[in-house]
Order: structure tokens, then sequence, then C-alpha cells
């Protein structure tokens, strides 16, 4: 019964890592606004294709801020993800405590006989 919480155990926290590489590597191909990143030839490009200058500026500044949102969700979601892993986590080592102190009777009061042979092996 141990070994089963343990391996249900190490099968959450294996999912949990498999969630956080899997979100973090399949958003960026899956996502049209990571595909160009916003380097300085980008840049160029951006300002060179634009009517006027603050058109470039606008553009520049709309994909800074889609960057940033994209970011900050991301790291939202990682953070619940993280925190799911931990909650089952925790829940799946108090389970194996509780199945532990079942097992062993450790909720119960010492038998009386057991208590004799403590008191006549102490000195």
């Amino acid at each position: 019964m141990l070994i089963t919480q343990w391996r249900s155990f190490f099968s959450a926290c294996l999912l949990a890592v498999a969630l956080c590489f899997s979100t973090a590597f399949v958003g960026n191909f899956s996502s049209a606004a990571i595909a160009d990143p916003l380097t300085p030839e980008v840049a160029a490009y951006e300002i060179d294709q634009a009517s006027s200058p603050d058109e470039a500026k606008a553009n520049l500044e709309q994909k800074a801020k889609s960057y940033k949102k994209e970011l900050q969700d991301d790291s939202a979601y990682t953070k619940r993800a993280a925190k799911d892993a931990a909650s089952s986590t925790k829940n799946a080592l108090e389970r194996a405590a509780d199945n532990v102190r079942d097992k062993l009777n450790l909720d119960e009061p010492l038998p009386q006989s057991t208590k004799d042979f403590l008191n006549d092996v102490t000195p």
C-alpha cells in the first residue's frame, strides 16, 4: 500500500514537471507574437515600414505591451501549476503518514504488558 502511494507521489511530481516544461516550450511555438522577437533589426524594420515616427513608436509600444502581457500570463499559470503540484504532493504525503500511523497503531495506547516490560528494563 505504501509503495502505491509513493508511486502516486512520484507520478504527481513527474506530471507537474512535465506540465511546467510543456507550457514553457509549447507556449513559445503556438503564439505568433513570440515568433518575431523585438531585436534592433526588427525594430528598424518596424520603423522603416511605418509611415510616421509616431506610428512606429505606437507599433513598438504595442508589441512591447503584448509581450509583457504574455509573460505575466505565463508566470501566473506557472505559479498556479506549482501551487497545485505542491498541494497534491502535500496531500499524498499526509495520506502516506496516515497510512503508516494506522499500520503501526501509533494512535492506540500502549498495552499494560508493554508498560510493564519497559518499567522492568529501565534502570
